[in-house]
């Protein structure tokens, strides 16, 4: 299976209460910057069985953004709560096996999608920063 790890795109400013922080949203440059990585993606030749998003808002928007401009059929969008902040690695490994796919995206967050990254390289001390979209 072929894994693209997405880091969400811009969002607004970062707020101190977690539960209110779930839900900022995409700035407009955040939206733009989803349209440019779906354009960049097709351009390369990528062909996804399905987008996996945290169930963050500013994840799940930049997943839409991706697929609103997707040209053809676009992949099936799925939220995967272990892509949200905290998510447990073992238990996403688990899911992508179980969801199974050739080529999946997952849209999520840093530092944790960093750390997914090291992970599945076998490189548990690697320094792996994504940067947004």
């Amino acid at each position: 299976m072929k894994l693209y790890l997405i880091r969400h795109a811009e969002a607004g400013q970062h707020l101190d209460d977690p539960e209110q922080d779930s839900e900022r949203a995409l700035t407009e440059e955040g939206h733009e910057q989803a349209r440019r990585l779906s354009a960049a993606l097709q351009r390369l030749g990528v062909q996804l069985s399905a987008v996996l998003a945290s169930p963050l808002l500013r994840a799940r928007q930049t997943a839409e953004g991706i697929l609103t401009a997707w040209k053809g059929t676009a992949p099936e969008l799925r939220v995967c709560e272990e892509l949200a902040p905290g998510g447990k690695r073992r238990k996403l490994a688990r899911f992508l096996r179980e969801q199974g796919g050739e080529s999946v995206a997952l849209v999520g967050h840093e530092p944790d999608l960093g750390e997914l990254a090291a992970w599945l390289i076998g490189g548990k001390g690697a320094n792996i920063d994504l940067a947004k979209a």
